[in-house]
């Protein structure tokens, strides 16, 4: 019993959990310098008016990630406050936090990749000046410190890679209720009514999202896009672009919340998911990857509608058409090949 507990927490002292929290705080706090950097650069007109990277293919990329990075920067925060410096702290649940720091990196990389591979290329040559060379100094900072990050992350994940036993955890609804319950106490006079409410969503909501986490990561993904379609309505007013926000916002964060959600596992399942239903819904986070970058290189794909440039209406039909195409050929190339068969992970 003594090797198992050994194997499956570090103890409160163990050496090793200073390195892996200065890792994760680092992690944190680099998303949080990259989601600054990137903000300034779509929002304040003497940034984005000179950036290479201001324009698509390359801005869809940045149009994404400030939303992903600071969602799984949330996750870890909340995993993180269950860690507690007097208490033994599980294997599994380093695990977890470091399945997000990888998450997190690995956003942040595409993102600054994509930024200089524009640099790269020179794009909107004729726009540059010095304000641009200051962008890429600050875009070089950034990339810096994210792949110390990624150096950081690796290294950390090496410390424990040998002693996690192999046992999932707990998922990442069970930790936010867990820590509710953990800090109730700052409700004061109101510790017992948070308590009750938390238990309350615990049963009719987390475990309503637990039955079928792929359609509430639907909805979530819907009412996404639709805060995306609000901002346009009070910024433009209503028109096409509106049901844009929709499809696009919604499909994207479809995709991530189910990708990514499963790899951090934010909500755990019974038993694994395989055969025809797993194909669809490789199927759905495909398809449904597919829009954004449909969006990020519909210059490149016009002719699919027959036209150089159609609108808002032609727009919505060349994603369409690129979604469900992608959707159908890779649900079809699993059931020829036999991927996911049932009865297998």
């Amino acid at each position: 019993m003594a090797v198992y507990e050994s194997r499956s927490v570090l103890a409160a002292g163990d050496p090793r959990r200073r390195r892996l929290g200065g890792t994760a705080f680092g992690t944190l706090a680099v998303a949080a310098l990259f989601v600054v950097f990137v903000l300034a650069v779509k929002q304040f007109h003497v940034f984005r008016a000179y950036a290479p990277w201001r324009n698509d293919p390359y801005d869809s990329v940045a149009s994404f990630t400030v939303f992903f990075v600071p969602l799984t920067a949330a996750m870890g925060i909340v995993r993180m406050s269950l860690c507690r410096r007097s208490v033994a702290l599980p294997i599994a649940r380093v695990v977890s936090v470091l399945r997000g720091a990888r998450v997190l990196v690995a956003a942040m990389l595409v993102t600054v990749l994509t930024d200089w591979i524009s640099v790269a290329l020179h794009v909107d040559r004729a726009a540059w000046n010095g304000a641009t060379g200051a962008i890429i100094a600050l875009l070089g900072l950034v990339t810096v410190l994210i792949a110390t990050a990624g150096i950081g992350v690796v290294r950390a994940s090496r410390l424990v890679g040998d002693l996690h036993d192999g046992s999932p955890g707990t998922d990442w609804f069970s930790d936010l209720v867990a820590a509710a319950e953990l800090y109730a106490s700052w409700l004061g006079p109101l510790k017992m009514l948070g308590m009750r409410t938390i238990r309350w969503l615990d049963r009719r909501v987390v475990n309503t999202i637990r039955k079928d986490p792929v359609i509430a990561a639907g909805g979530a993904a819907l009412v996404f896009g639709g805060l995306l379609a609000l901002n346009t309505l009070l910024r433009a007013g209503p028109g096409p672009a509106i049901w844009l926000d929709v499809v696009v916002g919604g499909s994207g964060m479809f995709a991530f919340l189910v990708a990514a959600g499963a790899y951090v596992r934010l909500v755990g399942a019974d038993r694994p998911v395989a055969g025809t239903r797993r194909r669809i819904i490789d199927a759905a986070v495909i398809g449904c990857t597919a829009v954004p970058v449909a969006l990020a290189f519909r210059e490149w794909l016009w002719w699919i509608v027959g036209t150089a440039d159609g609108g808002a209406g032609r727009l919505g039909e060349l994603l369409l058409i690129v979604g469900v195409v992608t959707a159908v050929i890779v649900f079809a190339s699993e059931a020829i090949f036999r991927v996911h068969r049932t009865g297998t992970a």
